[in-house]
C-alpha cells in the first residue's frame, strides 16, 4: 500500500541538511541569492476546454538562495526557493509554492557517488502542467503530471536518487543506482490527482569502447503504487560518450515487463536518445525518450516524450532562450485512462544591463488533447520581470 503519511516526506526533506552538516566542518561555502519580480498573464490558466477558460494577470515574485561547497572532490549544493503569485481579479488563483533542490557528490579517479534530491509543495496548476524547464536530466525524464484540473488542490512531492559508479579496471565499469519518489495531494480527485509513489533500482556493467565512450548493459526493477500496486522488471543496453565536461550524448534501448496486482502483464519498450552540448555562446539540450511510470490520474502509463532547450548568448549582455516539450501518454493496461497529448513551446530573452541586474521576458504556448474530451485546449502566457543576483560573477 502507498504510504500517505506526510511526515515521511518531511523526513526525506531533512536528508540534504544532514549531509550538509556532515561536510560543513571542512568545506568552503559559496552563497548565491536570486530575487525575481514581474508581471504574468495567462488566457487559460487551467488549460480548460473552450468556454471554461480562466484568465489571470498580476504579479509574480520568486526568491531563492543557493548554498554550495567549493571543493575539488566532495561537493554539496542546496537551493531553497519560494514562488508567489498575486492576481487581483482572480484571488482564488493566488498561490505560494515552496521548492528545495539539493545534491551531494563525492568523486575520485575511480569512484563516483551522487545523491540528487528534490522536494516541492505547489499548486496543481504548476505540478500537472509542466513547462520547458521541468522534466529531469538527460535520459532521466520525470513523470507524474496528469494535465487535468478539476478543483483547487496542492501537491507535496519528493524524489531522491542515489547512484554509485566504480571503475573495475581501465576498461570495465560498475554502476548501481536507485530512486524513490512520492506524491501526496491535499484532496484525492479520481482520474485527476491521486497519491502515487515509485521505487526503482538498477545495476549496470560497462565496457569502454573508446577513451570517451562506454557500452552498458543494465538490469532494472520497479514498483509503482497508484490506485493499485504494479511491479516491473527488465533490461536495457546503452551507449554513451563524453565529449567534454559539459557535452555528452547517449542512445538506449531495452524492454520491461509491467504486471499490476489485479491484471495481466504487459511488455513495454523503453528507449532514449539525446545529448547536451555547450560552447562559449551556445547550449543545446535534446532528449527523446519512451518510458513507463505512474501519473497523478491513478495509473501507470507509457510516455513518449521530446524535450528541447536552446540558449544562445548574442552578446555578453543579451541572450535568447527557446524550449519545447511534447509528450503522449498511453495506459499500459486496457483501462479507463484515455490517451493524452501535451505540448508546450517557449521563447524568451535576458538583457543584463548591469552585472547584478537583468530584464527577462518569455512567451509560451500550451496545448493539450484527451481522446475522451470533445475538443482540445490551448493557452498563451507571457512573463516580464526583473532579476537581481548580487553574487553573480559575470
Amino acid at each position: 500500500m502507498l504510504c500517505r503519511n506526510r511526515s515521511i516526506g518531511r523526513c526525506w526533506a531533512s536528508l540534504p541538511l544532514a549531509l550538509a552538516a556532515c561536510s560543513a566542518g571542512a568545506a568552503n561555502w559559496e552563497v548565491a541569492p536570486r530575487v525575481q519580480a514581474g508581471y504574468r498573464y495567462n488566457d487559460n490558466y487551467h488549460l480548460e476546454q473552450p468556454g471554461g477558460e480562466v484568465e489571470v494577470s498580476g504579479g509574480e515574485a520568486e526568491v531563492g538562495v543557493t548554498f554550495r561547497t567549493v571543493d575539488p572532490r566532495t561537493n554539496f549544493e542546496i537551493t531553497p526557493r519560494i514562488n508567489s503569485t498575486y492576481f487581483p481579479d482572480e484571488r482564488d488563483e493566488d498561490s505560494t509554492d515552496y521548492y528545495l533542490n539539493a545534491g551531494f557528490s563525492d568523486i575520485t579517479p575511480r569512484r563516483r557517488i551522487n545523491v540528487p534530491f528534490l522536494y516541492s509543495q505547489e499548486d496543481v496548476v504548476d505540478s500537472e502542467l509542466p513547462d520547458t524547464s521541468d522534466g529531469g536530466g538527460l535520459g532521466e525524464p520525470d513523470q507524474g503530471d496528469s494535465g487535468r484540473f478539476l478543483a483547487r488542490n496542492r501537491r507535496d512531492f519528493f524524489r531522491i536518487a542515489p547512484s554509485f559508479g566504480y571503475d573495475l579496471s581501465q576498461r570495465y565499469r560498475l554502476e548501481l543506482d536507485a530512486h524513490y519518489l512520492q506524491a501526496d495531494f491535499d484532496n484525492q480527485l479520481p482520474g485527476a490527482q491521486q497519491d502515487f509513489s515509485e521505487f526503482g533500482a538498477g545495476a549496470g556493467f560497462g565496457f569502454l569502447t573508446s577513451q570517451r565512450s562506454t557500452l552498458f548493459v543494465r538490469a532494472l526493477g520497479f514498483q509503482y503504487d497508484t490506485t493499485t500496486t504494479t511491479d516491473a522488471f527488465g533490461g536495457e543496453f546503452e551507449w554513451n560518450t563524453q565529449y567534454s565536461e559539459n557535452s555528452r550524448a547517449y542512445i538506449r534501448l531495452g524492454a520491461q515487463q509491467t504486471k499490476p496486482e489485479d491484471g495481466a502483464s504487459d511488455t513495454n519498450i523503453i528507449a532514449g536518445a539525446g545529448g547536451q552540448w555547450s560552447t562559449q555562446r551556445n547550449r543545446l539540450f535534446l532528449d527523446l525518450t519512451r518510458s513507463v511510470g505512474p501519473v497523478a490520474a491513478g495509473t501507470v502509463v507509457e510516455r513518449y516524450q521530446l524535450r528541447l532547450r536552446v540558449d544562445h548568448d548574442v552578446s555578453q549582455r543579451f541572450a535568447l532562450r527557446a524550449g519545447a516539450r511534447l509528450s503522449q501518454d498511453e495506459e499500459t493496461q486496457d483501462g479507463t485512462y484515455p490517451t493524452r497529448k501535451y505540448a508546450i513551446g517557449e521563447l524568451g530573452f535576458e538583457w543584463r544591463w548591469l552585472r547584478q541586474w537583468s530584464l527577462i521576458g518569455s512567451y509560451n504556448y500550451r496545448w493539450q488533447e484527451y481522446e475522451d474530451e470533445p475538443s482540445d485546449a490551448d493557452a498563451s502566457a507571457f512573463l516580464i520581470g526583473i532579476v537581481y543576483e548580487p553574487k553573480r560573477a559575470q
